[in-house]
């Protein structure tokens, strides 16, 4: 998988939120002795942050033995190599948040899995390569398609590669830092370990 392009950015709306709703919160203070339940009550009223995003591109090879009309290969070679481009962008959505717990001025706190969502799956048919030699047709719109499927999965298969997660998370982690700390309050962030299948499947389809 080529991983052309990953920008990592917070919105300032999300600061613009912020500034506003701890305004708001003002007085409450560690002090106060805030309720885990209201404290999680604040939080998840943070928006959806979707704070990396990527531009992969990987390459999907087709031949008449791929299940290509394979029964045709003695009439000739027939293959193609596609680009299948998408856009990925990955967040944390703090409405999930549930794992929190208080103890003195300690909130400890495990983040909602991620969200990630593949958007703007495309090939450049300009750059598609194909060799069809002796009796054989072309590919067909509906092969085409095929691969383009293939592309997806591909995609999938290969998620774990690419630095989405951590940056995500880093993004959400200093949001909910600076709101704690305006309470007096210090975050403690736990963070699993997530497995290449789990990571799959928090694509958001």
């Amino acid at each position: 998988m080529k991983r052309k392009d990953t920008t990592s950015r917070l919105w300032f709306v999300l600061a613009c939120v912020l500034v506003g709703f701890l305004a708001g919160c003002g007085g409450m203070g560690n002090g106060g002795r805030i309720s885990t339940d209201d404290l999680r009550e604040q939080i998840i009223k943070l928006p959806m942050l979707y704070t990396v995003e990527a531009e992969v591109e990987v390459l999907v090879e087709g031949h008449g033995q791929d299940g290509l009309a394979e029964w045709k290969s003695f009439f000739g070679q027939r293959d193609i190599i596609v680009p299948v481009r998408a856009n990925l962008k990955a967040g944390i959505d703090l409405t999930k948040l549930t794992d929190v717990s208080i103890e003195g001025d300690r909130v400890y706190i495990t983040l909602p899995d991620p969200v990630i969502e593949i958007e703007s799956t495309e090939i450049p048919w300009e750059e598609v390569v194909t060799s069809v030699t002796g009796l054989r047709d072309k590919f067909s719109a509906k092969e085409k398609e095929f691969l383009t499927r293939k592309g997806r999965i591909k995609i999938l298969e290969e998620m774990s590669a690419l630095d989405l997660i951590a940056p995500a998370q880093d993004h959400a982690e200093q949001i909910v830092t600076n709101f704690l700390n305006s309470l007096g309050l210090k975050p403690v962030f736990q963070r699993p370990n997530y497995s290449e299948k789990e990571i799959i499947r928090f694509v958001k389809e």
